[in-house]
């Protein structure tokens, strides 16, 4: 059974290469992909080097999550109330009806495709599809570029089981791991893998 700091470091997140650049107006960084990885060896030194209280020393994982667990815990269970949901579904909708969500037919107009395919891309996971009740499915229109379809094409692949509302604003909300960008303004051909992996972090997933 792991501790509570193995655990930790098993999870930490990678260095990338675009947190390497954060310290390039610092210090001259030659090889930045051999930075990241030394950097990421330092951490996991120095993470392995922590010493625990002493009411933590030999305490296993479970145990530490169970105390945890323990004091989050809250004596009535949190319910939204009929105000919190329609101020919800306020967002959504208002988030849902911007111009750059694209209905099905006029995504698949521009992306040179038959709607069938674009049906198809969306249940196999290609393409990133909003949806908010009987209104229909609309689709980010980033996803018409290539490389962005790429990213969001990886980031799918990898996080089955999350919502696609919560991918969308992972990929389209400003992350400050990519200098204040979001990840579809930040992706380039070549950095697809990194930002991806920023939005596996946000997301709390480890990417296979």
């Amino acid at each position: 059974m792991p501790t509570a700091l193995e655990f930790i470091a098993a999870r930490l997140p990678r260095v990338t290469v675009e947190d390497v650049r954060r310290f390039a107006d610092t210090v001259e960084i030659r090889d930045a992909r051999a930075f990241a990885a030394e950097l990421q060896a330092f951490i996991h030194e120095r993470v392995g080097a922590m010493k625990l209280p002493t009411n933590l020393e030999g305490e296993t994982l479970q145990q530490a999550l169970a105390r945890k667990a323990t004091a989050l815990r809250a004596e009535t269970r949190w319910a939204p109330n009929e105000t919190d949901i329609q101020r919800g579904r306020a967002v959504l909708l208002e988030t849902f009806n911007q111009p750059h969500n694209l209905p099905i037919p006029e995504f698949a107009k521009l992306a040179n495709k038959s709607r069938q395919q674009i049906y198809k891309d969306i249940l196999a996971r290609r393409l990133l599809a909003l949806n908010v009740g009987p209104r229909g499915q609309k689709l980010p229109d980033w996803q018409l570029d290539t490389v962005k379809q790429q990213l969001t094409r990886t980031v799918l692949q990898e996080v089955e089981g999350i919502d696609h509302w919560t991918i969308y604003r992972a990929l389209s909300e400003p992350l400050e791991s990519l200098g204040g960008r979001s990840p579809v303004d930040a992706v380039t051909p070549g950095s697809i893998d990194d930002v991806a992996e920023a939005v596996f972090n946000v997301l709390g997933v480890q990417a296979h």
